[in-house]
């Protein structure tokens, strides 16, 4: 699953190369070291309505169909991710992957390794440490107390790879991670359901690093703005079959 990532604006090339982003929309946002999707922070997505823009949208997808304000509360924790084999079926999903897809920004992501009963935390990022994207979900919700409109997002999970195996090793799933080059198909609205579902798979092993650091709290404030936070951490009793 995924439930954290990174987002900096350290070496953004192919995206602005591909038309994704251009380089002055870096200034919209700051870098955050840990986003924390339980905290449902308002983070930076580029919609399918607004391909040429950034959007701030928060994480933890409301599907417009939710009723009340004590619901969509509730359902927030458990729509962060999007299960790319059941998305055109499930209920919370199935409208928004035909009609609302995003881009959400990233630079690396955190995943848990378990090893006799210990858990260990790890960065991953791509080879190149480019910003990438998740391929996502979003979703307009409007509160009928106060007429508020929120937006948020989901970001999409497939089976993991062969490096996510590894270090995901008890549920092996890992966010979708969409090339450059393809990033700005996700979005299109022409789309066919076939050719989304044929974006909707891992990301080749060989793209991708990932290496070990501290145990950290989620909840503590001050880790994102904490660049600590991504740095290598040697733990001596595991076996390093991932280069740091």
């Amino acid at each position: 699953m995924c439930f954290y990532y990174c987002l900096t604006k350290k070496n953004p090339t192919q995206l602005i190369e591909n038309k994704v982003i251009r380089e002055e929309q870096l200034s919209l946002f700051d870098n955050t070291f840990l986003v924390n999707g339980f905290e449902h922070p308002a983070m930076p997505v580029i919609t399918d309505a607004k391909p040429g823009e950034i959007q701030f949208l928060r994480w933890g997808i409301i599907p417009h169909w939710v009723k009340d304000k004590e619901t969509a509360h509730s359902i927030r924790n458990n729509t962060l991710n999007a299960k790319s084999e059941t998305i055109f079926e499930k209920a919370s999903f199935k409208h928004s992957i035909k009609n609302k897809r995003c881009l959400v920004l990233c630079s690396g992501f955190f995943e848990w390794q378990k090893v006799k009963g210990k858990k260990y935390p790890y960065y991953i990022s791509l080879q190149n440490d480019e910003v990438f994207v998740f391929g996502g979900i979003w979703s307009s919700w409007a509160d009928t107390e106060s007429g508020e409109i929120i937006n948020t997002y989901a970001v999409i999970t497939v089976e993991a790879n062969e490096l996510m195996s590894k270090i995901h090793n008890t549920k092996k799933r890992m966010p979708l991670i969409l090339e450059p080059a393809k990033a700005l198909q996700w979005i299109d609205k022409n789309s066919t359901e076939k050719e989304i579902r044929e974006m909707m798979k891992p990301i080749d092993e060989s793209k991708m690093k990932a290496h070990t650091i501290k145990k950290f709290m989620p909840a503590k404030p001050d880790d994102s703005s904490n660049p600590e936070i991504i740095a290598y951490y040697h733990y001596p009793e595991l076996i390093d079959f991932i280069s740091s």
